[in-house]
């Protein structure tokens, strides 16, 4: 008996090449995808089809050989008679763009249109992208709004704040688990095609006007923390999101993109979202509004040191390049030397996110912050024809003279 799990997803471009996938939008056909030992098949069928049809085209789909077969659809088998529209509801939603944020974000829809299930992020969107909906356009150097970043890298740094929050177990790839240490929601990379989405030139169903972009689980919330403000939010919430930004050196933290939920026994839970910003090529525009907060100058706990003293840049650089980003060597000095930095810190009793963060976090605009300062007193040190792991040690020893004199 073979398992087959069903899903409508975001378009992929081999769906969009083949034939009567523009009759297959407007018209009595929808498209599913077939999961599949790990493999995604994409199939076109009849909204009149009933379960039983469809097993049957998976008994005949080409590369996938099964004699008998349950479908699942969100953990519910599917009955033999029953049908995939009138039964099941799987046909598609009006996405709905969000009025807040300079980029394009678009809340998806359930199968009822009642509930949001999840938010895509199109590359081209994007601040100062070619179709950004809000008129933010343009950049004379490919630098996006923040320093060090670039237009159109905003979708891959969500993924990568979801790949690199690692569970409290271990990276996710090995433990499965969902949630990660900070509970960035699930996200990952997607190739959407919709009318709804902007096109300033017009829309039509064609490869050209496919959408690929970030797309990441919808959390339900009470509001942002701009809403209700800091001063109620459980320490060790804040902690967890601290050490995810120091790590990733985000460049845009701040109370409106951290999300209030409820967790076991009612009680609050932050939620970190909007990670465009993280892994900057440099330190420069690094941002914690936390740093503000009573509960940055608290210790951490046993159980975060812990965790901090669990990370791996290196393994973690590998990781992304495992799931496809290639990553710029720039960026992978980033999160080498900040999580170089969390770690050392908590080794020489700094111990708060305050501690850390401000060595991070520049106090004026003009002023460097301490960070800035040891990667240039590194820099000053390089030698022509110096490795890049060379440079890593000359860091790590100039960090170390640092906290040595922060710490004494």
């Amino acid at each position: 008996m073979s398992v087959v799990d069903v899903a409508l997803s975001p378009v992929r471009r081999e769906a969009v090449h083949s034939s009567g996938y523009c009759y297959n939008q407007a018209g009595d056909s929808i498209l599913i995808y077939l999961s599949v030992s790990g493999s995604v098949i994409p199939m076109r069928v009849l909204k009149s089809d009933s379960i039983a049809s469809v097993k049957l085209r998976i008994q005949t789909c080409k590369g996938f050989v099964v004699k008998k077969q349950r479908l699942v659809f969100k953990g519910r088998e599917l009955a033999r008679n029953d049908s995939l529209v009138k039964d099941y509801g799987l046909k598609g939603n009006q996405p709905i763009r969000s009025p807040e944020g300079t980029g394009g974000a678009y809340f998806m829809q359930d199968k009822l249109g009642v509930d949001y299930v999840s938010i895509f992020k199109p590359i081209d969107e994007e601040p100062m992208a070619v179709n950004n909906p809000h008129g933010v356009h343009g950049s004379s150097n490919g630098e996006g709004l923040k320093k060090g970043t670039r237009v159109g890298g905003g979708a891959v740094r969500e993924v990568a704040a979801y790949i690199l929050d690692h569970p409290k177990s271990g990276p996710r790839s090995l433990s499965g688990e969902m949630s990660g240490f900070a509970g960035v929601p699930p996200t990952c990379m997607v190739q959407c095609l919709h009318k709804g989405f902007n096109h300033p030139n017009g829309y039509k169903c064609a490869p050209e006007n496919v959408k690929v972009g970030s797309l990441q689980m919808y959390m339900k919330n009470a509001g942002s923390g701009e809403d209700v403000g800091p001063g109620g939010f459980p320490v060790e919430e804040v902690h967890k999101i601290s050490v995810l930004d120091i790590r990733m050196a985000n460049t845009d933290r701040y109370a409106g993109n951290i999300l209030i939920g409820k967790g076991e026994n009612d009680q609050t839970v932050l939620i970190p979202i909007d990670h465009g910003y993280c892994l900057p090529e440099n330190f420069q525009d690094c941002t914690f509004d936390w740093l503000y907060w009573r509960q940055s100058r608290q210790p951490y706990s046993k159980e975060t040191i812990d965790y901090i003293k669990s990370l791996e840049a290196e393994q973690d650089v590998a990781l992304l390049r495992f799931y496809g980003w290639d990553v710029p060597v720039e960026c992978a000095r980033t999160l080498c030397i900040s999580t170089m930095l969390l770690k050392k810190a908590v080794d020489r009793g700094l111990t708060t996110p305050f501690a850390i963060g401000s060595i991070m976090c520049r106090e004026t605009v003009n002023k460097e912050s301490v960070i800035e300062q040891i990667v240039d007193e590194a820099q000053d040190l390089l030698l022509p024809g110096m490795s890049e792991a060379a440079f890593m040690e000359t860091v790590s020893q100039v960090m170390d003279s640092w906290l040595d004199k922060l710490t004494n």
